[in-house]
């Protein structure tokens, strides 16, 4: 009776979970995925958009949200093409790869004994760093999406390049301090 009620609990738990990913995927506007993190949820969770190891930072969820946002954006009536779903890629990837790195870093910073250390204070400073440049770049994206609200508006679309050199700039920079040097 009670290995009974066990299985019920667990099957139950499995099924709530499933749903709360999948509330997660039809947000980010992925409905196919959605239909499938009911009942699959634990082999989503293990890759992202592009087949890598999905290693999840601080900011993840606002990352997801921002580029939901930019990708709706995108669709609406007078802006409609202004640039490839490659870039927003691209953009989304460059941000969780940094976000990840950060969230590598929470971890490590998490045990007492790195602070200790003068190479431990070096981490949490260049931690804060590259937490404030995430948070740049999804303020950039708001940005971005308000440029676009211009661009519909007036069609001028000098100011949205300019936000997507700058954009462009900051994900490089981005992109370099994951290099090895």
């Amino acid at each position: 009776m009670i290995s009974a009620i066990v299985v019920v609990l667990a099957a139950v738990l499995y099924l709530a979970i499933g749903l709360y990913v999948a509330h997660g995927f039809q947000r980010d506007g992925q409905p196919a995925a959605a239909a499938a993190a009911v009942f699959t949820w634990p082999l989503l969770l293990e890759t992202g958009a592009a087949g890598q190891r999905l290693r999840m930072g601080p900011a993840a969820g606002a990352i997801r949200k921002g580029v939901s946002d930019l990708r709706g954006a995108l669709h609406e009536p007078g802006v409609e093409g202004l640039f490839a779903e490659s870039d927003v890629e691209r953009i989304e990837l460059a941000l969780m790869a940094a976000d990840a790195r950060v969230g590598t870093v929470d971890r490590l910073l998490a045990d007492p004994t790195v602070l200790e250390t003068a190479e431990g204070q070096r981490l949490q400073a260049a931690r804060e760093q590259a937490a404030t440049e995430v948070q740049t770049v999804l303020k950039n994206l708001v940005q971005l999406r308000v440029q676009l609200g211009l661009v519909a508006l007036a069609g001028e679309t000098g100011p949205v390049r300019d936000r997507l050199m700058e954009l462009s700039a900051r994900l490089t920079a981005l992109e370099e301090v994951a290099s090895p040097r």
